[in-house]
């Protein structure tokens, strides 16, 4: 795989940037995967991926499994170290709009991509809990994933119009024009880049067209936790040809260049 001074090379090239050949946001056995760093980095050379990152959940304020925790920060870091491939971490928004990583460990990484799990302890995964307003629910999403822009941490926001079961069937309707717009003025404004998440196939076209229109960069992620996911990266590239997004709003991170 490519990395660093390399990697100039690609993407000054007179030829397109490689969009099928990127993906920025991959998990391993060091939290949530079932597969080694080892192992991600294989497949990721199999395909013929050239800009990669791993990016396990990490949580330095509150536990939670499956999240390499302050005290393994240091082997993960290293491990990533002996790879040809971008470090990074996907840490948690927490309700307050706080993410769950100090900017001392930032320093240490290439990317970070914040990601918004729970809101009034609902989860967005696998809960079916009742959300009694889901209008308050969406502006209180809205909300905090505004705030977390505006810590200067975040490189990337991880499916950011991905709402819990029990409303998500009424997505296109909570996420307003009004919602969407707000939103991705504050990217625009934090210079933060949204994803194109391929395991949940967030933003839709709404989304990412104001992104467009708002020179919002664009960051291309599969979000793999099995090994058949590693570079499945359709959903992005299909929005991204259907649309001709301009390839300077494709997000590479900074250390490459």
């Amino acid at each position: 795989m490519v990395r660093k001074k390399e990697n100039k090379l690609l993407l000054s090239s007179r030829d397109s940037l490689l969009i099928e050949r990127i993906d920025l946001h991959i998990h391993t056995s060091f939290s949530d995967g079932n597969y080694s760093v080892e192992e991600a980095v294989k497949i990721a050379e199999i395909k013929g991926l050239k800009i990669v990152a791993i990016t396990d959940h990490y949580s330095e304020v509150q536990y939670r499994s499956n999240r390499i925790t302050r005290s393994q920060f240091s082997r993960y870091v290293q491990t990533l170290n002996n790879f040809t491939v971008l470090k990074g971490v996907e840490v948690e928004i927490l309700q307050d709009g706080t993410v769950s990583i100090s900017k001392n460990k930032v320093k240490e990484l290439d990317i970070v991509i914040g990601g918004l799990h729970s809101i009034n302890n609902i989860k967005f995964w696998g809960d079916y809990s009742p959300i009694w307003n889901p209008e308050r629910f969406v502006e209180k999403v809205r909300v905090t994933l505004i705030k977390s822009m505006e810590s200067g941490i975040l490189d990337v926001i991880a499916h950011a119009s991905w709402l819990p079961e029990i409303i998500r069937k009424e997505t296109h309707r909570k996420i307003t024009k009004d919602w969407i717009e707000s939103v991705v003025d504050a990217f625009c404004d934090e210079g933060v880049a949204v994803e194109l998440n391929c395991a949940w196939k967030v933003p839709d076209e709404r989304f990412v067209e104001y992104c467009v229109k708002k020179g919002v960069k664009l960051s291309i992620g599969s979000d793999a936790h099995q090994r058949l996911m590693i570079g499945k990266t359709n959903y992005a590239i299909n929005i991204l040809k259907k649309m001709k997004v301009p390839e300077d709003l494709i997000f590479i991170p900074t250390s490459l260049f």
